[in-house]
């Protein structure tokens, strides 16, 4: 199966894909935020197209751990993407994903709008890693 993970910003959002057994994660695509129809109608040709089974929406924790202020930050946005889609949404933790993906690509001003896919990857590749050994051999 093959996943999505999106870094949805103010600005850009990340979007990267595994492959299809999904194992490795890699950056896809950044989309210049325009509105949230249209980013979501964006994310939607993608699905269709990579034929993705999940989607992974990173959203940075509190120091307690909680994501409850970011959901609030991206309501409109995650109902967008709900009712394009019946595919399964899951939140993952993107704290420190940009901070990583600069040193993936040694810069923190160059590539700006690649970064952003690249961070999705970062949070693609988290939760793959995580979720290894859940998945069954084929």
């Amino acid at each position: 199966m093959r996943f999505i993970a999106i870094d949805h910003g103010a600005k850009y959002i990340g979007v990267a894909i595994s492959d299809p057994t999904g194992i490795v994660a890699r950056p896809f695509y950044t989309i210049l935020h325009k509105s949230i129809k249209e980013d979501v109608e964006v994310i939607a040709n993608i699905i269709v197209d990579q034929e993705i089974g999940k989607i992974i929406l990173g959203l940075p924790t509190d120091s307690k751990g909680s994501n409850a202020q970011a959901l609030k930050r991206k309501r409109r946005f995650i109902y967008a993407l709900k009712s394009i889609t019946d595919l399964p949404l899951l939140f993952w933790d993107e704290s420190d994903s940009t901070i990583r993906a600069q040193q993936i690509t040694k810069s923190s001003n160059k590539m700006k709008s690649t970064i952003h896919s690249i961070a999705a990857a970062v949070i693609l590749q988290d939760y793959l890693d995580t979720h290894a050994q859940e998945q069954k051999p084929t």
